[in-house]
């Protein structure tokens, strides 16, 4: 098989969009879980240490979901849309559920 076709069927492939909502989504997973391993570093001990973590994974998650866009944008034009949504989507999902699991576990329990 010829290069050129190999990237042509490389290009189609991620350009289905089941492939590309998918790929996304790994993505969006893998970015939350980099967001949540940052926030683990901030203690009262050393909180400018933690912010510090924090500050860096955010502008590697930047970088990083700047560049897969940008790879999308160059190879496979007609998955960009499913990508780009997917990842967005599945980032924001996940960074409400770790909030809404944060926020029950400093709830007050009230008895009756």
């Amino acid at each position: 098989m010829r290069r050129d076709r190999k990237i042509s069927a490389a290009t189609s492939l991620l350009g289905h969009p089941l492939v590309a909502a998918t790929l996304g989504l790994l993505l969006g997973v893998f970015l939350t879980f980099v967001s949540h391993r940052a926030v683990s570093f901030v203690t009262p001990e050393d909180p400018m240490r933690g912010l510090a973590v924090v500050a860096g994974a955010m502008g590697a998650r930047f970088l990083i979901a700047l560049t897969a866009l940008g790879a999308y944008f160059l190879f496979a034009r007609t998955g960009l849309v499913s990508f780009g949504l997917a990842l967005a989507f599945s980032f924001v999902a996940g960074l409400m559920f770790e909030a809404v699991r944060v926020s029950r576990s400093h709830a007050p329990h009230m008895s009756a």
